[in-house]
């Protein structure tokens, strides 16, 4: 029940009153739940703390939404999502969801999509029509949600909207049900039932807890007790506002496709048959039961007949155009909502290339590269600056000394002449690979995340890790053979030099490029994949194996190279370039290893002829589309620097 009744002045001091009135209330939902009558007589409530679906319960939920303001951050081209609320009221700003994909390194060089929604906004745009017309399609949902009419129900079979509380099969049990174990992000409360309550019949705990964390800034207060969304009227409305308003990509809102020239559907949604207005609402609540067949569904049907009662009632037109046609209603000729495999490509947007992972990897603190790429098809950026540590640059590749093994931040602005300036923004730390300072800084492994390429340096129970292929939740590092031990992260630069964490050499183990092995006090690394090559007798040019150092000596790095840049990336055509900083007369191999095997496509020996920066180009003509990594290691010593870059 509503445990607190509204008053008549916060209903006159909300908006929504102006488009509908108590007494229009009772005529659409005149067999709404009641308690005292579960006949469907049409006997109203007799006081208000009885009368659930009330027109004042209504009224206040849309008065505490409309304190709410949120800041939607999405990666492009995925529903990776970060989500800031603002308390419109006290100026409080939390962030209350960063799905985990949203700072996956995988995931990070996509351009963020931002979107302010504004929940004082419901039935609040638009001209008189334009609100009065969203509001009859949002209560015309609910009703199909909650309705308890029948073809030769008393009034009609489409004025019993709102009878249902809570999903039948649960009402009036101990049932539980709707739980996904699975969700660590919104986890289920042991012993609670999250079936369908309220008149969005909000199911599931996951759907709880983000109405949750939207309406009251905290996930748990509905996971924990998702019996509040039939013990106060107003919340429960105030979760059917906060799914009508949200979009959930590749959807968007109900609220944007139902305020005309709010929303337009991109070319593959328009050949799908998506088009705004009602029907639109329907693809979007429950698209893959009723939409898309070629012919009206039934319950696709009953919402129409639904809106059509309630647009009849408040005299407004059923189409966004003015037109009264209810075929052009439903959905029956829209496919589903998927996503844009082109999204990215169309946006403006930089990224950084370098710093890759969240690292910049060094022996000292010289120069390091930072790089920023743009996808600009409308040629629309002029300059591109990069600013870290305070220092300010103008261009998009830049050399930087980093006064300390820390961690930084680093934002590239992309400048358009009479237009906003596009952003990124890249946290990372650098580290030193050879006495580990900084080491604290770097990335946590997460156990949520997929390590899709090679070469992610991670931190575990203060060791420090690198993935040699693939890497899943299952493969936790020190016990799986994905990741390989590099040493011990400590406070201070590293005083073990010695072979501890690298593995002696097996004749019968198979070893892929990059792989280490101690054999005869000696430490080698593997070139390419090898089995049964002794190291000492299978080292130097050509060989599986090179020497690296000895047991208790320093990590010799003969060829200090700096982070390579690789451009174009993607690569569309036949040629990749290679930038980076090297020593005259230092020797290098560039390799193109395939991303998931490491597996060796293309070498090139290369000699540097001039301290500085150089650029060497690659024939990519016969590399098939794909991920792969350029690698650039100095020869006989450990890998200097390695890039991911794709060629479509």
């Amino acid at each position: 029940m509503s445990a607190n009744p509204t008053s008549a002045q916060s209903v006159a001091d909300t908006s929504v009153s102006s488009l509908i009135s108590s007494a229009e209330w009772d005529v659409l939902f005149p067999h709404r739940f009641n308690p005292d009558d579960r006949t469907g007589a049409g006997t109203l409530p007799t006081s208000p703390d009885k009368d659930f679906y009330s027109y004042s319960n209504f009224v206040e939920a849309v008065r505490r939404m409309s304190n709410v303001k949120v800041l939607l951050e999405r990666r492009c081209g995925t529903d990776y999502y970060r989500i800031t609320r603002t308390d419109k009221t006290t100026g409080v700003t939390t962030v209350i969801r960063t799905d985990p994909g949203f700072n996956d390194p995988t995931w990070n060089g996509l351009a963020i999509i931002t979107q302010v929604l504004d929940y004082g906004t419901f039935v609040a745009e638009g001209d008189i029509n334009a609100r009065k017309r969203e509001l009859v399609a949002f209560l015309a949902n609910i009703s199909q949600e909650t309705t308890g009419g029948w073809p030769t129900a008393p009034g009609g079979q489409y004025a019993w909207g709102l009878y249902f509380r809570e999903e039948q099969g649960y009402e009036g049990t101990n049932n539980i049900g709707y739980r996904d174990e699975t969700n660590t992000m919104y986890p289920p409360a042991p012993g609670k039932s999250y079936h369908g309550r309220g008149p969005i019949q909000l199911s599931y705990n996951y759907n709880y807890g983000q109405a949750s964390e939207l309406i009251f800034g905290d996930k748990n207060v509905l996971l924990a007790n998702p019996e509040k969304v039939i013990q106060d009227g107003a919340i429960a409305f105030e979760t059917g506002i906060w799914f009508w308003m949200a979009p959930q990509y590749p959807k968007p809102s109900c609220h944007d496709v139902m305020v005309p020239g709010k929303w337009t559907p991109t070319p593959a949604q328009q050949a799908a048959g998506i088009k705004p207005g009602f029907g639109a609402t329907i693809n979007i609540i429950n698209g893959g039961l009723e939409c898309g067949s070629g012919q009206e569904n039934t319950k696709a049907l009953s919402r129409i007949a639904h809106y059509q009662r309630y647009a009849t009632i408040k005299q407004v037109s059923l189409e966004l155009n003015g037109g009264n046609n209810t075929a052009n209603c439903g959905c029956a000729s829209m496919s589903r909502f998927t996503v844009d495999n082109g999204e990215c490509a169309s946006l403006t947007s930089i990224s950084f290339l370098q710093p890759a992972n969240g690292i910049l990897s060094t022996t000292s603190l010289g120069p390091v590269t930072l790089a920023v790429t743009k996808n600009d098809p409308r040629n629309e950026i002029s300059k591109i600056q990069i600013t870290v540590n305070g220092q300010l640059f103008n261009d998009s590749i830049i050399q930087w000394t980093p006064p300390g093994y820390n961690k930084y931040t680093a934002t590239a602005r992309g400048i358009r002449n009479g237009l906003d300036t596009v952003t990124t923004t890249v946290s990372f730390a650098v580290w030193n690979t050879r006495t580990f300072e900084g080491c604290v800084n770097l990335p946590q492994w997460q156990a949520s995340q997929n390590y899709t390429t090679a070469g992610n340096i991670v931190l575990y129970n203060n060791n420090i890790y690198r993935n040699k292929w693939w890497a899943g939740s299952a493969s936790v590092p020190g016990s799986s053979d994905t990741w390989e031990l590099l040493g011990a992260c400590t406070n201070g630069p590293r005083t073990d030099t010695g072979c501890s964490g690298i593995a002696s050499w097996i004749s019968s183990k198979a070893y892929s490029a990059g792989d280490q092995a101690v054999y005869k006090n000696k430490i080698y690394k593997a070139n390419w994949w090898t089995q049964n090559s002794q190291p000492d007798q299978n080292s130097g040019a050509g060989q599986p194996w090179a020497y690296i150092r000895d047991c208790g000596s320093t990590a010799a790095i003969s060829q200090p190279v700096n982070s390579a840049v690789v451009y174009p990336n993607p690569v569309e055509g036949n040629v990749l370039n290679v930038k980076f900083s090297a020593p005259a007369g230092g020797k290098f191999y560039l390799s193109i290893l395939h991303s998931t095997t490491l597996q060796r496509v293309k070498q090139v020996y290369y000699v540097a002829s001039h301290d500085g920066s150089h650029t060497v180009q690659l024939d990519v003509s016969r590399l098939p589309t794909g991920s792969w990594i350029l690698q650039i290691s100095g020869d006989g010593s450990n890998r200097n620097s390695a890039v991911t870059f794709i060629k479509n």
